[in-house]
């Protein structure tokens, strides 16, 4: 047990000297400071937590939600939940834990609005305790109930499971909105990454079956696996950035499959052919983002061959809509609820969240498009940053508009 200690503390100090040592962030990054002792702070916890799941002291899952391995209290009463502003409860929804943010603003009328909110940490961390501050606040200042979903994790849990849990969770508070004081016509879905995939998941689901939420708030989500060759997947490589190309593909492997055996070939785009690829061109494209990505194109002559075995087990995966939403056609596309699309420059993900704007935007839907330069993927919740303050205040505002 010492050496073990001993070890993830020599790894936290590797760990923080590189990334002092040979990692700037870029020249037109906002608040510098404080975005690199987040990424410094977020890529210790997952070394330590890479190193044991490597050497067999606990998952990576178990490990990101306790990296210390320090004994937790994981009950609360609403008394030790609630403050002076919002009270918290935590119930199940069909036998999905949830988190209840119910705002004491007695001038408000019932029914109220609410916000489902599902987290991010690509399905296989994070949780609504974590969660908890970002979404008391937006109960607190919308004011609005905000209900913060427990779905089950991967790798424990793979696809489609966590999303089965998200669409429980939702349709059993949209049957129920009345007993608990909300207007069943006036509820919204939200989450950030893989939170983001979820929302705008259960969104389709919901308005495939005829019983869309008012809007979707998606925060800068995960949408496709069709291509990890688009710009930003080229360029968030490495540190200093908080979310990497080459973690995004572990979750979603972990997600899908269970474990990251297959991270080189999806790294190559070997993961599907040439013809599963064309076939989907009209929805995953370069030619979508704006022009000064073009030139960072990858050139045909630059794909592997395509892996044929891997390829027959991912061809399932990567045109279902509840896994990858951007795989959505368009007539379906255009029938989803109204929508607040946020993107940011520094992350793997933004092509994606930028492909699907351009679609939307090119089929006269009603979609806002927010994207914030000089941040990167996860800024949004950190509320110390002003940059992250003015996304939220940003958001808050839609939903007080549109809620």
């Amino acid at each position: 047990m010492r050496c073990t200690r001993v070890l993830l503390v020599l790894a936290i100090l590797v760990v923080g000297l590189a990334y002092f040592l040979y990692t700037p962030f870029p020249d037109d990054a906002v608040e510098t400071l404080y975005q690199m002792s987040i990424s410094l702070l977020t890529a210790t916890v997952m070394a330590m937590c890479d190193f044991q799941e490597y050497i067999g002291y606990s998952s990576f899952t178990k490990c990101v939600l306790n990296p210390l391995n320090l004994r937790t209290t994981t009950t609360y009463t609403t008394e030790e939940l609630s403050d002076s502003s919002v009270q918290v409860s935590e119930e199940l929804f069909d036998g999905v834990k949830v988190r209840l943010f119910v705002p004491r603003d007695t001038s408000m009328k019932d029914p109220l609005p609410a916000v489902i909110f599902f987290h991010g940490g690509g399905w296989i961390i994070g949780s609504v305790a974590q969660y908890d501050s970002f979404t008391r606040m937006i109960s607190r200042t919308t004011p609005i109930m905000v209900v913060s979903v427990e779905y089950r994790l991967a790798p424990e849990y793979t696809f489609p499971i966590p999303f089965q849990d998200c669409l429980t969770a939702t349709k059993y508070f949209m049957k129920n909105a009345k007993m608990y004081g909300v207007d069943a016509n006036r509820i919204a879905l939200s989450g950030d990454s893989a939170g983001g995939n979820m929302a705008m998941a259960v969104g389709i689901k919901l308005t495939q079956e005829r019983q869309p939420p008012r809007l979707l708030g998606l925060i800068y989500p995960a949408l496709q696996i069709a291509d990890f060759k688009t710009p930003s997947y080229k360029t968030y490589t490495s540190s200093p950035f908080l979310l990497q190309t080459d973690r995004m593909i572990q979750f979603y492997l972990r997600y899908i499959f269970g474990n990251d055996s297959y991270l080189d070939q999806f790294l190559e785009n070997q993961h599907i052919t040439a013809e599963m690829r064309n076939g989907v061109t009209s929805k995953v494209s370069v030619e979508l983002l704006p022009e000064k990505y073009h030139k960072l194109q990858t050139r045909p002559e630059d794909l592997k061959p395509a892996d044929k075995s891997l390829a027959e087990k991912v061809g399932k995966f990567f045109t279902n809509v509840y896994l990858c939403p951007l795989m959505l056609d368009d007539e379906m596309l255009s029938q989803l609820p109204k929508t607040y699309l946020l993107t940011c420059e520094y992350d793997p993900l933004r092509d994606d969240g930028l492909m699907l704007a351009k679609r939307w935007k090119n089929l006269g839907f009603p979609v806002k498009h927010v994207h914030w330069e000089g941040v990167q993927h996860g800024f949004m919740p950190l509320v110390k940053m002003n940059r992250s303050r003015e996304a939220v205040a940003d958001f808050i505002s839609y939903l007080r508009a549109e809620l």
